[in-house]
Protein backbone atom coordinates (compact mmCIF):
# COMPACT_ATOMS: atom_id res chain seq x y z
CA UNK A 1 0.00 0.00 0.00
CA UNK A 2 1.47 3.38 -1.02
CA UNK A 3 1.72 6.37 1.29
CA UNK A 4 -0.98 8.87 0.32
CA UNK A 5 -0.19 12.11 -1.49
CA UNK A 6 -1.35 15.53 -0.14
CA UNK A 7 -4.49 15.66 -2.32
CA UNK A 8 -5.49 12.21 -1.07
CA UNK A 9 -4.92 13.32 2.52
CA UNK A 10 -7.16 16.35 1.97
CA UNK A 11 -9.92 14.18 0.55
CA UNK A 12 -9.60 11.73 3.46
CA UNK A 13 -10.14 14.49 6.03
CA UNK A 14 -13.09 15.85 4.04
CA UNK A 15 -14.97 12.52 4.17
CA UNK A 16 -17.91 12.47 6.57
CA UNK A 17 -16.99 9.02 7.97
CA UNK A 18 -13.52 10.28 8.86
CA UNK A 19 -15.02 13.30 10.58
CA UNK A 20 -17.61 11.27 12.50
CA UNK A 21 -15.07 8.75 13.78
CA UNK A 22 -12.15 11.10 14.44
CA UNK A 23 -12.75 11.96 18.09
CA UNK A 24 -13.70 8.43 19.13
CA UNK A 25 -10.67 6.94 17.42
CA UNK A 26 -8.37 9.66 18.75
CA UNK A 27 -9.26 9.08 22.42
CA UNK A 28 -9.73 5.31 22.41
CA UNK A 29 -6.02 4.80 23.09
CA UNK A 30 -4.61 5.96 26.49
CA UNK A 31 -1.32 7.01 24.86
CA UNK A 32 -3.22 9.29 22.49
CA UNK A 33 -5.24 10.75 25.37
CA UNK A 34 -2.11 11.62 27.34
CA UNK A 35 -0.47 13.03 24.18
CA UNK A 36 -3.52 15.25 23.65
CA UNK A 37 -3.51 16.54 27.22
CA UNK A 38 0.22 17.29 27.07
CA UNK A 39 -0.21 19.23 23.82
CA UNK A 40 -3.08 21.27 25.27
CA UNK A 41 -1.20 21.99 28.51
CA UNK A 42 1.94 23.09 26.65
CA UNK A 43 0.01 25.30 24.23
CA UNK A 44 -1.96 26.99 27.01
CA UNK A 45 1.25 27.59 28.95
CA UNK A 46 2.82 29.25 25.88
CA UNK A 47 -0.28 31.41 25.29
CA UNK A 48 -0.37 32.54 28.93
CA UNK A 49 3.34 33.24 29.31
CA UNK A 50 3.50 35.24 26.06
CA UNK A 51 0.17 37.03 26.61
CA UNK A 52 -1.16 35.93 23.21
CA UNK A 53 -4.46 37.66 22.50
CA UNK A 54 -5.17 36.74 18.88
CA UNK A 55 -4.51 33.15 17.84
CA UNK A 56 -4.77 31.41 14.45
CA UNK A 57 -4.97 27.68 13.85
CA UNK A 58 -4.27 25.76 10.66
CA UNK A 59 -6.38 22.60 10.12
CA UNK A 60 -8.37 22.37 13.38
CA UNK A 61 -10.02 19.10 12.41
CA UNK A 62 -12.94 18.69 14.85
CA UNK A 63 -11.44 21.32 17.21
CA UNK A 64 -9.66 18.65 19.26
CA UNK A 65 -7.23 21.21 20.68
CA UNK A 66 -9.20 24.38 19.96
CA UNK A 67 -11.99 23.59 22.42
CA UNK A 68 -9.46 23.53 25.25
CA UNK A 69 -7.18 26.49 24.60
CA UNK A 70 -7.40 29.54 26.86
CA UNK A 71 -7.65 32.58 24.65
CA UNK A 72 -10.46 34.95 23.89
CA UNK A 73 -10.15 35.49 20.16
CA UNK A 74 -9.08 33.30 17.29
CA UNK A 75 -9.51 31.94 13.78
CA UNK A 76 -9.29 28.38 12.47
CA UNK A 77 -8.70 27.64 8.77
CA UNK A 78 -9.41 24.27 7.14
CA UNK A 79 -10.13 22.87 3.67
CA UNK A 80 -12.64 20.32 5.00
CA UNK A 81 -16.14 21.73 5.31
CA UNK A 82 -17.26 18.67 7.28
CA UNK A 83 -14.46 19.13 9.82
CA UNK A 84 -15.26 22.84 10.11
CA UNK A 85 -18.94 22.11 10.79
CA UNK A 86 -18.02 19.69 13.57
CA UNK A 87 -15.48 22.16 14.96
CA UNK A 88 -18.10 24.94 15.00
CA UNK A 89 -20.58 22.68 16.77
CA UNK A 90 -18.08 21.63 19.43
CA UNK A 91 -16.89 25.21 20.02
CA UNK A 92 -20.49 26.42 20.33
CA UNK A 93 -21.12 23.83 23.05
CA UNK A 94 -18.08 25.21 24.89
CA UNK A 95 -19.55 28.71 24.65
CA UNK A 96 -16.48 30.05 22.83
CA UNK A 97 -16.56 32.75 20.19
CA UNK A 98 -14.35 31.70 17.32
CA UNK A 99 -14.17 32.34 13.60
CA UNK A 100 -13.82 29.56 11.02
CA UNK A 101 -12.59 30.01 7.45
CA UNK A 102 -12.98 27.45 4.69
CA UNK A 103 -9.79 27.65 2.60
CA UNK A 104 -6.99 25.55 1.14
CA UNK A 105 -4.00 26.61 3.24
CA UNK A 106 -1.48 25.46 0.63
CA UNK A 107 -3.03 27.22 -2.34
CA UNK A 108 -4.94 30.25 -1.04
CA UNK A 109 -3.95 33.86 -0.44
CA UNK A 110 -4.85 33.97 3.22
CA UNK A 111 -5.69 37.45 4.49
CA UNK A 112 -6.98 38.21 7.99
CA UNK A 113 -8.18 41.46 9.52
CA UNK A 114 -5.09 41.66 11.73
CA UNK A 115 -1.82 39.88 12.44
CA UNK A 116 -1.71 37.00 14.90
CA UNK A 117 0.32 36.74 18.09
CA UNK A 118 0.51 32.97 17.71
CA UNK A 119 -0.28 30.37 15.05
CA UNK A 120 -0.51 26.68 15.87
CA UNK A 121 -1.23 23.42 14.07
CA UNK A 122 -1.25 19.79 15.13
CA UNK A 123 -1.41 16.78 12.78
CA UNK A 124 -1.07 19.05 9.75
CA UNK A 125 2.41 20.29 8.91
CA UNK A 126 3.96 16.84 9.27
CA UNK A 127 1.66 15.39 6.56
CA UNK A 128 3.53 17.26 3.80
CA UNK A 129 6.80 16.96 1.92
CA UNK A 130 9.50 19.63 2.18
CA UNK A 131 8.24 21.89 -0.64
CA UNK A 132 4.70 22.01 0.72
CA UNK A 133 5.95 22.55 4.26
CA UNK A 134 7.82 25.60 2.93
CA UNK A 135 4.50 26.95 1.57
CA UNK A 136 2.89 26.47 4.98
CA UNK A 137 5.75 28.30 6.71
CA UNK A 138 5.28 31.20 4.28
CA UNK A 139 1.56 31.35 5.00
CA UNK A 140 2.31 31.32 8.72
CA UNK A 141 4.89 34.11 8.38
CA UNK A 142 2.39 36.26 6.44
CA UNK A 143 -0.27 35.82 9.12
CA UNK A 144 1.97 36.36 12.15
CA UNK A 145 2.93 39.76 13.48
CA UNK A 146 6.55 40.78 13.92
CA UNK A 147 8.28 38.17 16.13
CA UNK A 148 5.02 36.17 16.30
CA UNK A 149 5.07 32.58 17.55
CA UNK A 150 4.54 29.32 15.67
CA UNK A 151 3.69 26.09 17.51
CA UNK A 152 3.44 22.61 15.97
CA UNK A 153 4.51 19.04 16.73
CA UNK A 154 7.48 17.24 15.21
CA UNK A 155 7.86 13.47 15.32
CA UNK A 156 11.23 12.08 16.47
CA UNK A 157 12.36 9.73 13.69
CA UNK A 158 14.76 7.87 15.99
CA UNK A 159 11.82 6.62 18.08
CA UNK A 160 8.91 6.68 15.64
CA UNK A 161 10.47 5.07 12.55
CA UNK A 162 11.19 1.64 14.14
CA UNK A 163 7.64 1.50 15.52
CA UNK A 164 6.04 2.32 12.17
CA UNK A 165 8.33 -0.09 10.34
CA UNK A 166 6.95 -2.89 12.50
CA UNK A 167 3.29 -1.84 12.24
CA UNK A 168 3.51 -1.17 8.51
CA UNK A 169 1.71 1.00 5.96
CA UNK A 170 -1.70 -0.55 6.60
CA UNK A 171 -1.67 1.25 9.95
CA UNK A 172 0.19 4.40 8.85
CA UNK A 173 -1.02 5.05 5.30
CA UNK A 174 -0.92 8.86 5.61
CA UNK A 175 2.50 10.45 5.22
CA UNK A 176 4.08 11.84 8.37
CA UNK A 177 7.47 13.50 8.14
CA UNK A 178 9.90 12.25 10.80
CA UNK A 179 12.68 14.54 12.01
CA UNK A 180 15.97 14.50 13.80
CA UNK A 181 16.92 17.63 15.75
CA UNK A 182 19.55 19.03 13.33
CA UNK A 183 17.13 18.72 10.39
CA UNK A 184 14.34 20.38 12.38
CA UNK A 185 16.52 23.36 13.38
CA UNK A 186 17.83 23.75 9.83
CA UNK A 187 14.37 23.58 8.24
CA UNK A 188 13.00 26.30 10.48
CA UNK A 189 16.07 28.48 9.98
CA UNK A 190 15.72 28.16 6.19
CA UNK A 191 12.05 29.12 6.39
CA UNK A 192 12.37 32.26 8.51
CA UNK A 193 11.84 30.90 12.03
CA UNK A 194 14.08 30.28 15.02
CA UNK A 195 13.41 27.61 17.63
CA UNK A 196 12.77 28.91 21.13
CA UNK A 197 12.07 25.60 22.87
CA UNK A 198 11.29 21.94 22.26
CA UNK A 199 8.77 20.41 24.66
CA UNK A 200 9.07 16.58 24.90
CA UNK A 201 5.86 14.54 24.67
CA UNK A 202 5.58 10.80 25.43
CA UNK A 203 9.10 10.79 26.80
CA UNK A 204 9.51 7.01 27.07
CA UNK A 205 7.15 5.78 24.36
CA UNK A 206 8.14 2.10 24.23
CA UNK A 207 7.97 1.66 28.00
CA UNK A 208 4.74 3.63 28.22
CA UNK A 209 3.17 1.55 25.45
CA UNK A 210 4.27 -1.80 26.90
CA UNK A 211 3.17 -1.07 30.48
CA UNK A 212 -0.15 0.53 29.57
CA UNK A 213 -1.27 -2.05 26.99
CA UNK A 214 -2.42 -4.80 29.40
CA UNK A 215 -4.46 -2.26 31.37
CA UNK A 216 -6.16 -1.06 28.20
CA UNK A 217 -7.03 -4.64 27.23
CA UNK A 218 -8.68 -5.03 30.65
CA UNK A 219 -10.70 -1.84 29.99
CA UNK A 220 -8.72 -0.01 32.67
CA UNK A 221 -8.00 3.05 30.54
CA UNK A 222 -7.82 5.50 33.46
CA UNK A 223 -5.23 3.32 35.19
CA UNK A 224 -3.29 3.05 31.92
CA UNK A 225 -3.31 6.84 31.59
CA UNK A 226 -1.99 7.19 35.15
CA UNK A 227 0.91 4.84 34.37
CA UNK A 228 1.76 6.81 31.21
CA UNK A 229 1.63 10.14 33.09
CA UNK A 230 3.89 8.87 35.88
CA UNK A 231 6.52 7.69 33.38
CA UNK A 232 6.16 11.05 31.61
CA UNK A 233 7.75 12.71 34.66
CA UNK A 234 11.11 11.01 33.93
CA UNK A 235 13.43 13.21 31.80
CA UNK A 236 14.72 12.05 28.41
CA UNK A 237 16.57 13.36 25.37
CA UNK A 238 14.60 11.15 22.94
CA UNK A 239 10.82 11.53 23.26
CA UNK A 240 8.26 10.27 20.76
CA UNK A 241 7.58 13.84 19.67
CA UNK A 242 8.37 17.47 20.43
CA UNK A 243 5.94 20.35 20.62
CA UNK A 244 7.99 22.99 18.83
CA UNK A 245 7.85 26.64 19.90
CA UNK A 246 9.50 28.94 17.37
CA UNK A 247 9.47 32.61 16.52
CA UNK A 248 9.24 34.51 13.27
CA UNK A 249 12.61 36.11 12.55
CA UNK A 250 12.97 39.78 11.80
Amino acid sequence: MEIWKPDQVKEYYREKNTVDEYIRNRFNEPLNKVEHLRQVTILNDIIEKNDCKFVVEFAPGPARVTTEIKTGEGVSIDSSENMLELAKERMKKKGKKWKFIHADILNSQLKLSKKADLLFCFRFLLHFQKGDRAKIYRQAANILKKEGLLVFEAMNGKIVHPVRKILGKKRYFIYDHLYDKPELFLELEQNGFKIIRLYPVLKHFKTQAILSRPLKFMNLNLEAERVIREIEKIPTSDPYQWVVLCQKKL
